[in-house]
């Protein structure tokens, strides 16, 4: 390959960079949401149902339950799955539609988000949302940066 040539497929290959990159951070975006939408103790499904993503800035304020559980109620016996799978649509919807070069963020407003981040509840480990992080970035370890033709 002479140097017009290589010019030509580093052009080529820069063109592509980012919605290449912009791949990768939806990977490593939807790998973070699922991990910690189900990582977080549930009671009256208000923590799972407060995650919320958004593009280019967080948001604020508070969402009711998308299915409210009477507080004290086994979980697993009335569905909360509802209320994950609600927070992961809204997130999957927002991740996938994130142009490139714009900041996703992923918050929960809930006052106390952060005891429950610390250990108060025995359903999760404390550190949960840091330990989301770290499993959401290994899950797309080794995602290939396609970049354009060889």
């Amino acid at each position: 390959m002479d140097l017009k040539g290589f010019g030509r497929k580093m052009t080529i290959r820069a063109d592509h960079l980012p919605e290449a990159v912009n791949r990768i951070v939806k990977l490593v975006a939807l790998a973070v949401d699922q991990t910690i939408v189900l990582a977080t103790p549930v009671d009256t499904g208000a923590a799972r149902s407060n995650w919320v993503v958004s593009v280019d800035s967080p948001k604020s304020g508070i969402i009711d339950p998308y299915s409210p559980i009477e507080q004290g109620t086994d979980p697993s016996k009335i569905g909360e799955s509802a209320n994950a799978s609600r927070a992961l649509d809204q997130g999957k919807g927002v991740i996938q539609a994130r142009p490139p070069g714009h900041n996703l963020y992923i918050t929960n407003n809930l006052d106390y988000i952060e005891d429950l981040n610390n250990g108060k509840s025995a359903q999760a480990p404390a550190s949960f949302v840091q330990l989301a992080i770290q499993q959401g970035i290994a899950a797309v370890k080794g995602a290939k940066l396609d970049t354009g033709k060889k």
